[in-house]
């Protein structure tokens, strides 16, 4: 119900309508649809509140997140840069093009998000605990990518870390906003800023023209930097920082989720 109006409405548009206005207004409206169907899912079906969805301190937090996404594309492409696998080839100042995807990118980072953490995460730490939700809601998440262009096993296991990542926030917070903005930033900023294909399936288009060049190993291959070993590395730290923050601050997401269906 959640995920579904996704494909559909992007498959229809994208053999209607001409790019790249394709990315534009059907992923707003399938943003919307998206929002609404999970919505009626938490008050309807689980009959809870939408806490995670919450909009006091939703800027904030999103905000952080896409701080903390951003970032974590500086220190991955400034380490490829290092090792002498990614290559800058020259420069392009901001256009409205960088705009025209930013619906795509959000959309994407909504439904995963809500998918991901909101209903896989959630149904699953509630039936079996928080370690049984976090392995399925992250193997479900790295799968979902499997099928990409140019997956390699490397690329499907960063997916899989980042889905961890993505669920200790969701823990750590409560709330879904800085799992969103990080995914999003992490998103465009790959394809955006560093031109590098995004889990194969973007055009790799950004402000940075540059190149990888090298083993698939460290590059990704043509599933893009996201394949590499050392996004998955990145991916593992930022699990481990906030699984030590999550320590002081303790589960919050599973605490409130499970108070409110008592």
């Amino acid at each position: 119900m959640v995920w579904l109006p996704a494909p559909l409405v992007t498959k229809t548009a994208k053999a209607l309508v001409p790019a790249p206005y394709a990315h534009v207004w059907p992923m707003i409206l399938a943003s919307v649809i998206i929002f609404l169907a999970y919505r009626f899912f938490v008050l309807r079906i689980e009959r809870r509140p939408m806490s995670e969805l919450s909009s006091p301190g939703a800027l904030r937090e999103l905000g952080y997140g896409i701080a903390v996404g951003l970032l974590m594309q500086v220190f991955l492409f400034v380490a490829l840069l290092l090792l002498g696998v990614y290559h800058i080839d020259g420069f392009a100042a901001p256009g409205l093009g960088m705009l025209g995807v930013v619906p795509f990118y959000v959309g994407v980072a909504l439904l995963e998000e809500m998918v991901g953490r909101g209903v896989i995460f959630g149904i699953s730490s509630r039936a079996w605990g928080t370690v049984w939700g976090v392995v399925i809601s992250s193997a479900f998440f790295g799968l979902v990518h499997a099928p990409n262009v140019g997956a390699n096993p490397i690329g499907v296991l960063t997916c899989t870390a980042f889905g961890m990542l993505f669920a200790a926030a969701y823990m750590a917070t409560g709330r879904l906003w800085i799992c969103i903005g990080i995914h999003f930033a992490w998103n465009f900023a790959q394809s955006q800023i560093f031109s590098s294909l995004v889990s194969g399936t973007s055009d790799g288009t950004g402000v940075i023209h540059g190149h990888l060049t090298g083993p698939v190993w460290l590059t990704g291959g043509t599933f893009g930097s996201e394949g590499s070993v050392v996004a998955l590395l990145l991916a593992l730290l930022g699990v481990v920082a906030v699984m030590t923050k999550m320590m002081v601050t303790g589960p919050r997401a599973v605490r409130t989720k499970r108070s409110a269906l008592s």
